[in-house]
């Protein structure tokens, strides 16, 4: 699979936001509270990172964290992930994301 197709498959579209010289920033939302981001650069090289309103997402369920201020309140991974603009890379990137999130269980953290 190639990158483009990669980035159409996950519903990736380029963005002016944040955008860097040497880079296109694409980002992608799979839900109101998730946001991926890819950026490409010149060098073929490139990032995939993602964010998740976490705020927003407990408050859905009655929750609140700390103040319950939404504003850049975002859960991050610890390390973004680097590599080639590569379809396969993308997509064991988004993979390894998903299985993550799916791993978080508030109930039983301990699991």
């Amino acid at each position: 699979m190639e990158f483009d197709e990669a980035l159409a498959r996950f519903g990736f579209t380029l963005t002016d936001d944040r955008a860097s010289r040497g880079a296109r920033l694409y980002e992608a939302r799979p839900n109101r509270f998730l946001t991926y981001s890819v950026h490409a650069f010149d060098d073929g090289s490139a990032l995939f990172t993602w964010e998740f309103a976490i705020i927003d997402y407990l408050a859905g369920r009655g929750i609140q964290l700390g103040s319950g201020e939404a504003l850049n309140t975002f859960m991050y991974p610890a390390a973004d992930e680097q590599g080639r603009q590569d379809g396969a890379w993308l997509v064991s990137a988004v993979d390894r994301t998903e299985a993550t999130l799916k791993s978080l269980d508030f109930g039983d953290p301990e699991r």
